[in-house]
């Protein structure tokens, strides 16, 4: 993917941390630096996205659906919530609040037995259209732009 696609493609953030060379022995210490927890909580934001991506199979990112996103997210975001619990991971007590409030909510729809099954992304479209999703992807547009720093309406009018 050229860095003009990127930044087509992708918020300003994950951009720049994609973009940054990391140093040896590069530590995760505070929430930013978990930039595949952050991807996929932006991924989860954006519907536009999940159509695309999801239930087009628009390329260039191949093998992008539900369930990878799902499973990236949920182990990502409860490694970090631990780390963050034992001090390893600094974070602010509201995108604590923010991120584990994201992880619940994901969690309940991910076992509601009304929930399609994808597994290999043959029921996404289903998932990106039922209106209990779109209401965990606006919670997850909060909770990105509280991690990253972020404006997506800004970032999408200037895309636009």
């Amino acid at each position: 993917m050229t860095p003009e696609e990127k930044r087509y493609i992708y918020p300003p953030f994950i951009v720049r941390e994609t973009e940054k060379i990391d140093p040896p022995n590069f530590l995760q210490t505070k929430v930013a630096d978990f930039l595949s927890l952050i991807r996929s909580i932006w991924k989860i934001s954006n519907n536009d996205y999940q159509e695309q991506f999801w239930v087009k199979q628009d390329s260039p990112i191949r093998g992008d659906n539900y369930m990878e996103t799902m499973e990236t997210f949920l182990g990502d975001s409860e490694a970090v919530l631990e780390a963050n619990e034992a001090g390893r991971v600094s974070m602010t007590k509201k995108q604590r609040k923010l991120l584990q409030e994201l992880c619940d909510k994901v969690d309940a729809f991910w076992d509601d037995p009304d929930t399609p099954a994808s597994e290999y992304g043959e029921n996404d479209e289903a998932i990106v259209n039922d209106p209990k999703w779109q209401k965990i992807g606006e919670y997850a547009k909060l909770v990105y732009e509280e991690l990253s720093g972020d404006d997506l309406d800004k970032w999408e009018k200037q895309r636009k």
